[in-house]
Protein backbone atom coordinates (compact mmCIF):
# COMPACT_ATOMS: atom_id res chain seq x y z
CA UNK A 1 0.00 0.00 0.00
CA UNK A 2 1.46 3.33 -1.03
CA UNK A 3 1.66 6.28 1.32
CA UNK A 4 -0.82 8.24 -0.78
CA UNK A 5 -3.36 5.40 -0.70
CA UNK A 6 -3.01 5.11 3.07
CA UNK A 7 -3.68 8.83 3.40
CA UNK A 8 -6.82 8.64 1.28
CA UNK A 9 -8.28 5.63 3.04
CA UNK A 10 -7.48 6.98 6.47
CA UNK A 11 -8.92 10.38 5.70
CA UNK A 12 -12.22 9.00 4.48
CA UNK A 13 -12.60 6.02 6.80
CA UNK A 14 -11.35 7.62 10.02
CA UNK A 15 -11.54 11.38 9.51
CA UNK A 16 -11.18 12.25 13.19
CA UNK A 17 -7.91 10.32 13.44
CA UNK A 18 -6.35 11.54 10.20
CA UNK A 19 -3.79 14.31 10.23
CA UNK A 20 -5.07 16.62 7.50
CA UNK A 21 -2.58 19.04 5.93
CA UNK A 22 -3.72 22.48 4.83
CA UNK A 23 -5.75 22.48 1.63
CA UNK A 24 -3.89 24.01 -1.31
CA UNK A 25 -5.75 26.71 -3.22
CA UNK A 26 -5.81 24.73 -6.47
CA UNK A 27 -6.99 21.48 -4.89
CA UNK A 28 -10.43 20.20 -5.93
CA UNK A 29 -10.61 18.17 -2.69
CA UNK A 30 -13.00 20.49 -0.89
CA UNK A 31 -16.64 19.44 -1.39
CA UNK A 32 -17.73 15.82 -1.60
CA UNK A 33 -20.89 13.94 -2.52
CA UNK A 34 -21.71 10.61 -0.83
CA UNK A 35 -21.95 7.65 -3.21
CA UNK A 36 -23.15 4.07 -2.78
CA UNK A 37 -22.74 1.26 -5.31
CA UNK A 38 -24.23 -2.23 -5.50
CA UNK A 39 -22.40 -4.61 -7.88
CA UNK A 40 -24.82 -7.35 -8.86
CA UNK A 41 -25.67 -10.31 -11.08
CA UNK A 42 -29.14 -11.49 -12.08
CA UNK A 43 -30.55 -14.54 -10.33
CA UNK A 44 -31.46 -17.52 -12.49
CA UNK A 45 -34.43 -16.74 -14.72
CA UNK A 46 -34.40 -13.03 -13.84
CA UNK A 47 -33.81 -10.20 -16.32
CA UNK A 48 -33.72 -6.42 -16.54
CA UNK A 49 -37.48 -6.45 -17.08
CA UNK A 50 -37.93 -8.03 -13.64
CA UNK A 51 -35.60 -5.48 -12.10
CA UNK A 52 -37.46 -2.58 -13.72
CA UNK A 53 -40.73 -3.78 -12.16
CA UNK A 54 -39.17 -3.61 -8.70
CA UNK A 55 -37.62 -0.23 -9.49
CA UNK A 56 -41.04 1.16 -10.39
CA UNK A 57 -42.33 0.19 -6.94
CA UNK A 58 -39.13 1.48 -5.31
CA UNK A 59 -39.48 4.88 -6.98
CA UNK A 60 -42.97 5.34 -5.55
CA UNK A 61 -41.71 4.22 -2.16
CA UNK A 62 -38.72 6.60 -2.30
CA UNK A 63 -40.91 9.57 -3.22
CA UNK A 64 -43.10 8.87 -0.19
CA UNK A 65 -40.43 7.98 2.37
CA UNK A 66 -37.11 9.70 1.70
CA UNK A 67 -36.88 13.06 3.45
CA UNK A 68 -33.50 13.95 1.91
CA UNK A 69 -32.52 14.09 -1.79
CA UNK A 70 -31.33 10.78 -3.23
CA UNK A 71 -30.61 10.20 -6.92
CA UNK A 72 -30.08 6.76 -8.43
CA UNK A 73 -28.96 5.14 -11.67
CA UNK A 74 -28.86 1.59 -13.03
CA UNK A 75 -25.79 0.75 -15.11
CA UNK A 76 -25.55 -2.05 -17.67
CA UNK A 77 -22.13 -3.00 -19.09
CA UNK A 78 -21.12 -2.27 -22.68
CA UNK A 79 -17.33 -2.72 -22.60
CA UNK A 80 -16.02 -4.84 -19.71
CA UNK A 81 -13.71 -7.84 -19.28
CA UNK A 82 -14.06 -11.19 -17.54
CA UNK A 83 -12.26 -9.56 -14.60
CA UNK A 84 -15.46 -7.59 -13.94
CA UNK A 85 -18.17 -10.24 -13.37
CA UNK A 86 -20.97 -7.69 -13.01
CA UNK A 87 -24.27 -7.69 -14.92
CA UNK A 88 -25.88 -4.65 -13.36
CA UNK A 89 -24.81 -1.82 -11.04
CA UNK A 90 -26.98 0.34 -8.80
CA UNK A 91 -25.37 3.74 -8.20
CA UNK A 92 -26.88 6.13 -5.66
CA UNK A 93 -25.92 9.63 -4.54
CA UNK A 94 -26.65 11.91 -1.60
CA UNK A 95 -25.49 15.51 -1.44
CA UNK A 96 -23.42 14.89 1.69
CA UNK A 97 -22.75 12.45 4.50
CA UNK A 98 -25.49 13.84 6.75
CA UNK A 99 -28.12 13.11 4.10
CA UNK A 100 -26.55 9.71 3.46
CA UNK A 101 -26.95 8.73 7.10
CA UNK A 102 -30.58 9.84 7.15
CA UNK A 103 -31.36 8.07 3.88
CA UNK A 104 -29.72 4.80 4.89
CA UNK A 105 -31.57 4.86 8.21
CA UNK A 106 -34.90 5.33 6.42
CA UNK A 107 -34.14 2.41 4.10
CA UNK A 108 -33.11 0.22 7.04
CA UNK A 109 -36.22 1.11 9.04
CA UNK A 110 -38.84 1.01 6.30
CA UNK A 111 -37.44 -0.65 3.18
CA UNK A 112 -37.34 -4.30 4.24
CA UNK A 113 -40.16 -5.53 1.99
CA UNK A 114 -38.75 -3.82 -1.08
CA UNK A 115 -35.26 -5.02 -0.28
CA UNK A 116 -36.60 -8.57 -0.34
CA UNK A 117 -38.08 -7.89 -3.78
CA UNK A 118 -34.69 -6.74 -5.07
CA UNK A 119 -33.08 -9.86 -3.59
CA UNK A 120 -35.40 -12.06 -5.66
CA UNK A 121 -34.05 -10.50 -8.85
CA UNK A 122 -30.35 -9.86 -8.19
CA UNK A 123 -27.52 -11.02 -5.97
CA UNK A 124 -25.08 -8.27 -5.07
CA UNK A 125 -21.49 -9.15 -4.20
CA UNK A 126 -20.58 -5.65 -3.09
CA UNK A 127 -22.24 -2.67 -1.42
CA UNK A 128 -19.61 0.04 -1.15
CA UNK A 129 -19.36 3.72 -0.32
CA UNK A 130 -17.24 6.42 -1.94
CA UNK A 131 -16.64 10.14 -1.58
CA UNK A 132 -17.13 11.84 -4.95
CA UNK A 133 -15.37 15.06 -5.94
CA UNK A 134 -16.16 16.84 -9.19
CA UNK A 135 -13.29 17.59 -11.58
CA UNK A 136 -15.33 18.99 -14.45
CA UNK A 137 -19.00 20.01 -14.13
CA UNK A 138 -21.46 18.21 -16.41
CA UNK A 139 -23.83 20.20 -18.66
CA UNK A 140 -26.95 21.79 -17.19
CA UNK A 141 -29.05 19.04 -18.78
CA UNK A 142 -27.34 16.36 -16.65
CA UNK A 143 -28.56 13.83 -15.78
CA UNK A 144 -30.69 12.91 -18.76
CA UNK A 145 -32.97 9.90 -18.86
CA UNK A 146 -29.99 7.85 -20.00
CA UNK A 147 -26.31 8.26 -20.77
CA UNK A 148 -22.89 6.64 -20.80
CA UNK A 149 -20.67 6.24 -17.72
CA UNK A 150 -16.98 5.33 -18.02
CA UNK A 151 -14.96 4.08 -15.04
CA UNK A 152 -11.18 3.70 -14.69
CA UNK A 153 -9.13 2.78 -11.62
CA UNK A 154 -6.31 5.26 -11.01
CA UNK A 155 -3.22 5.27 -8.81
CA UNK A 156 -1.00 8.10 -7.64
CA UNK A 157 2.76 7.77 -7.86
CA UNK A 158 4.68 7.00 -4.68
CA UNK A 159 5.14 10.13 -2.60
CA UNK A 160 2.45 12.18 -4.32
CA UNK A 161 -0.27 13.69 -2.15
CA UNK A 162 -4.02 13.53 -2.85
CA UNK A 163 -4.01 17.27 -3.57
CA UNK A 164 -1.25 16.86 -6.17
CA UNK A 165 -2.93 13.90 -7.83
CA UNK A 166 -6.35 15.51 -8.04
CA UNK A 167 -4.93 18.81 -9.30
CA UNK A 168 -3.32 16.98 -12.23
CA UNK A 169 -6.44 14.89 -12.85
CA UNK A 170 -8.55 18.05 -12.94
CA UNK A 171 -6.10 19.72 -15.34
CA UNK A 172 -6.38 16.71 -17.67
CA UNK A 173 -10.19 16.78 -17.50
CA UNK A 174 -10.33 20.47 -18.32
CA UNK A 175 -7.83 20.04 -21.16
CA UNK A 176 -9.59 17.06 -22.74
CA UNK A 177 -13.08 18.52 -22.36
CA UNK A 178 -13.05 22.30 -22.92
CA UNK A 179 -16.00 24.59 -22.20
CA UNK A 180 -19.08 23.48 -24.08
CA UNK A 181 -18.26 19.77 -23.98
CA UNK A 182 -21.20 17.57 -23.04
CA UNK A 183 -19.11 15.74 -20.43
CA UNK A 184 -18.81 15.49 -16.64
CA UNK A 185 -15.81 14.13 -14.73
CA UNK A 186 -15.56 12.97 -11.11
CA UNK A 187 -13.16 11.10 -8.85
CA UNK A 188 -14.66 8.47 -6.51
CA UNK A 189 -12.41 8.00 -3.47
CA UNK A 190 -13.01 4.59 -1.86
CA UNK A 191 -14.62 4.32 1.56
CA UNK A 192 -16.35 1.51 3.50
CA UNK A 193 -17.18 -1.67 1.60
CA UNK A 194 -14.41 -1.45 -0.99
CA UNK A 195 -12.38 -4.66 -1.01
CA UNK A 196 -8.94 -3.34 -0.04
CA UNK A 197 -8.41 -1.78 -3.48
CA UNK A 198 -5.00 -1.59 -5.11
CA UNK A 199 -6.02 1.72 -6.68
CA UNK A 200 -6.43 5.16 -5.10
CA UNK A 201 -9.59 6.43 -6.81
CA UNK A 202 -12.00 5.75 -9.66
CA UNK A 203 -12.10 8.25 -12.48
CA UNK A 204 -15.72 8.56 -13.65
CA UNK A 205 -16.69 10.28 -16.90
CA UNK A 206 -20.25 10.83 -18.13
CA UNK A 207 -21.39 11.30 -21.73
CA UNK A 208 -24.87 12.04 -23.05
CA UNK A 209 -24.86 9.03 -25.39
CA UNK A 210 -22.64 6.64 -27.36
CA UNK A 211 -22.21 9.17 -30.16
CA UNK A 212 -20.65 11.62 -27.70
CA UNK A 213 -18.49 8.84 -26.27
CA UNK A 214 -17.33 7.92 -29.79
CA UNK A 215 -16.46 11.53 -30.60
CA UNK A 216 -14.41 11.75 -27.41
CA UNK A 217 -12.67 8.47 -28.25
CA UNK A 218 -11.74 9.79 -31.68
CA UNK A 219 -10.40 13.04 -30.29
CA UNK A 220 -8.29 11.18 -27.77
CA UNK A 221 -6.92 8.60 -30.23
CA UNK A 222 -6.88 10.13 -33.73
CA UNK A 223 -6.77 13.68 -32.43
CA UNK A 224 -3.61 12.84 -30.46
CA UNK A 225 -5.18 13.79 -27.13
CA UNK A 226 -3.40 10.85 -25.56
CA UNK A 227 -0.05 12.59 -26.02
CA UNK A 228 -0.88 15.64 -23.91
CA UNK A 229 -2.67 13.45 -21.36
CA UNK A 230 0.41 11.29 -20.88
CA UNK A 231 2.62 14.35 -20.55
CA UNK A 232 0.44 15.86 -17.82
CA UNK A 233 0.02 12.56 -15.96
CA UNK A 234 3.65 11.43 -16.15
CA UNK A 235 5.16 10.80 -12.74
CA UNK A 236 1.96 11.73 -10.88
CA UNK A 237 -1.00 9.48 -11.80
CA UNK A 238 -1.77 6.43 -13.93
CA UNK A 239 -5.09 4.76 -14.81
CA UNK A 240 -6.02 1.29 -16.04
CA UNK A 241 -8.19 0.24 -18.98
CA UNK A 242 -11.64 1.76 -18.58
CA UNK A 243 -15.05 0.07 -18.38
CA UNK A 244 -18.05 1.52 -20.21
CA UNK A 245 -21.69 1.28 -19.04
CA UNK A 246 -25.07 2.41 -20.29
CA UNK A 247 -26.71 4.45 -17.54
CA UNK A 248 -30.44 4.81 -16.87
CA UNK A 249 -31.63 7.45 -14.41
CA UNK A 250 -34.19 5.83 -12.12
CA UNK A 251 -34.56 8.81 -9.75
CA UNK A 252 -33.35 12.40 -10.13
CA UNK A 253 -33.58 14.27 -6.84
CA UNK A 254 -31.66 17.32 -8.01
CA UNK A 255 -28.30 16.50 -6.45
CA UNK A 256 -25.73 19.21 -7.23
CA UNK A 257 -23.10 17.35 -9.30
CA UNK A 258 -20.39 19.97 -8.75
CA UNK A 259 -20.73 21.41 -5.23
Amino acid sequence: MTHSRSTLLLAFSLPLLAASPAISQDSPLKNFTAIEAYLCTYNEGQTRNDLDKVITRWTKWADSNFKVPYSAWVLSPIFISSNTPVEVVWLGAWQNGIDMGKGLQTWMDKGGDLNAEFDKVVTCSEHSNSASVNLRPPPASWPGKSGIAVFANCTMAEGKTPDEGMAVQQKIAQSRYPDGSDVGVWAFIPGPGNNNPEWDYKLVTSYSDLAAFGASWDGYVNGQGWRSTLQMAQGVISCDSSRVYHSTTVRNAGINPAP
